[in-house]
């Protein structure tokens, strides 16, 4: 995901895309500068983006042709043709626009080398994407130097040398780039997991789309999500013809060598949803080198995998030292359960699925769970523990923050999975975690944790037994937030909140989507919890020491009713 400072005035501006390439100081910079225009009607029969860019002009100097290359960037029509315009013939066969995008903040400067004929481009890097689409995104300030070399061709200046790859400006990316979602599933096939990619919107993106899919999840998801697709699986030819909103996706008769009438709908379904996004696509054939993949009636095991799973609708916090519901601004006493005001509990947490219950103790050095017939119990203990996460496996977790720290997960039923189950998390083990919360497919973790005074926003791929207990984390996707940040909740299956905790100061939380977005919230005084849970019509909350507030548009609207550390389900 791009850091996006973007505003009105910027989409205005990219309409009619300006690109400026400054250099440094020392080098005089001659060239004109170049405005790029939409084509025309502005875009193609799929509604893509057409750019009007001129080649190489006659006599041009070398910079002036690294300018004219990176700004062909953001035409990926024709497979880059006219940023070949730019290469020498030889370069121009072997150079692969496709492998990896730069994308750039500010403008680059051009740099003339050490040796004749060479330049280096330095530019202050957002966010880099790669062939498969994973957009992997940059820590501020990153900056990266891209060696060219040129020698001339019948008089004309080319390049002979670059990396494969373009450089596009972020102000440009969602002209030149548009997210697209793959689907793969939890380890129960109930769940659709989301993988946000990000493809040039150029024809044949559906066939990208489904070479993505069948490669597998992007790695922070690897072993955590999984797919229906065997490894080596792969499409005949690389196309997907779509007529009549039906995509017809030709796969190598290896792809179904052992698969199963339950395995070929789960396929069907995993390529139904991932195109889906397109809007062009309503349904999906699959042939199998050419021959039809007939559709048998439904396999008894198959689930129809829900996508943005919601949450119930009711909240769960702590008022007089008891377990309260909260469901809108009915408030009323959690039943059924023992006194637990012995434990002086907080910040509670509640099962996305049934009855269970999750709190921590005054001092937080205990977990306490509660189960279906009320019972509570203490299931693990520790220093500075995290408030707990449920899961729709019916694990509970929490951190411990002990040196090291310790990632904690609690089975529903201790008796058939075991006590308290450490999970391995090595990039932890020297941090101090101040957030931790599970997706509702269960397949992912929200963590903020601070190391060596840096504060970090991570999401990982929970890998779990086939019986769904967890076992560890797969390698961290790192989120940049704008806003400082302490805790965390998940917003949508896409999207989460990040923002700091002070009972004093003015707090921003920040919304932050997968799929390129972000909004920042109106600043609160004194902001010390924050509430979000997936699902339509879901208000965010936030709580200072004296009120409750519900976001209404983007205001708070303080509430009457008084319940401190709410929790959604999970």
């Amino acid at each position: 995901m791009t850091r996006i400072r973007r505003s009105s005035t910027v989409l205005a501006a990219v309409l009619g895309v300006v690109l400026v390439l400054t250099g440094c100081s020392e080098i005089p910079r001659n060239s004109p500068v170049q405005t790029i225009a939409l084509d025309g009607g502005g875009s193609d029969t799929e509604g893509n983006v057409q750019f009007n860019l001129p080649g190489p002009s006659d006599g041009a100097a070398p910079q002036e042709i690294v300018e004219g290359f990176i700004g062909a960037g953001i035409d990926a029509q024709d497979d880059y043709k006219t940023a070949r315009e730019f290469l020498g013939p030889q370069q121009a066969g072997v150079w692969n626009g496709s492998t990896r995008t730069l994308v750039y903040d500010a403008r680059p400067s051009v740099i003339a080398g050490a040796k004749a004929n060479s330049y280096t481009v330095q530019m202050e890097l957002v966010s880099e994407i790669d062939a498969a689409g994973i957009m992997t995104e940059m820590p501020p300030h990153t900056t990266r130097a891209v060696d060219v070399t040129l020698k001339k061709v019948e008089g004309q200046w080319r390049i002979s040398s670059v990396p494969d790859g373009i450089m596009v400006d972020s102000a440009s990316l969602s002209h030149v780039f548009a997210p697209q979602t793959l689907y793969f599933y939890d380890v129960s096939y109930h769940y659709a997991v989301p993988d946000v990619r990000w493809f040039p919107t150029r024809t044949g993106v559906a066939a990208a789309m489904v070479d993505a899919l069948l490669a597998g999840p992007a790695p922070y998801l690897e072993n955590a999500a999984v797919s229906a697709f065997p490894t080596g699986s792969s499409l005949v030819r690389p196309a997907v013809p779509i007529e009549s909103q039906r995509a017809t996706i030709d796969l190598t008769s290896a792809t179904f060598l052992d698969s199963t009438e339950l395995t070929r709908q789960q396929m069907r379904q995993q390529l139904e949803l991932t195109l889906g996004g397109l809007g062009n696509v309503r349904s999906v054939a699959m042939t199998d080198e050419q021959s039809e993949v007939k559709a048998g009636p439904k396999d008894a095991e198959f689930v129809a995998a829900e996508i943005n799973p919601s949450v119930p609708d009711t909240q769960v916090g702590i008022l007089d030292k008891a377990l309260y519901y909260l469901k809108g601004r009915s408030l009323r006493l959690v039943g059924g359960i023992h006194d637990i005001s012995g434990y002086n509990p907080q910040l509670p947490a509640m099962s996305p699925l049934g009855n269970r219950y999750a709190f921590l103790n005054g001092d937080r050095t205990k977990l306490v769970t509660v189960d279906e017939d009320g019972q509570d119990s203490v299931v693990a203990t520790g220093n500075d523990l995290v408030r707990p996460s449920m899961d729709a496996h019916g694990w509970t977790w929490t951190v411990d923050n002990s040196s090291p720290a310790r990632v904690l997960a609690v089975p529903e039923d201790p008796a058939l999975s075991g006590k308290v189950r450490p999970i391995t998390a090595a990039a932890l083990a020297e941090a101090t975690v101040s957030s931790l919360r599970i997706s509702r497919d269960g397949s992912r973790a929200l963590i903020v944790s601070t190391l060596d005074g840096d504060t970090s926003v991570t999401i990982s791929g929970i890998l779990r037994d086939a019986d769904g207990a967890p076992r560890g984390f797969a390698p961290a996707k790192r989120i940049y937030p704008e806003v400082p940040a302490t805790q965390a909740v998940w917003n949508s299956d896409v999207s989460i909140i990040v923002s700091s905790s002070s009972a004093t100061e003015k707090i921003t939380a920040q919304e932050i989507s997968l799929t390129g977005t972000s909004v920042n919230y109106m600043p609160l005084l004194g902001m010390v919890g924050l509430s979000a849970g997936p699902g339509e019509r879901r208000p965010v909350y936030a709580e200072t020491k004296e009120y409750i507030y519900s976001r209404v548009g983007n205001s708070w609207h303080v509430m009457e009713e008084m319940v401190r550390d709410l929790s959604y389900p999970g």
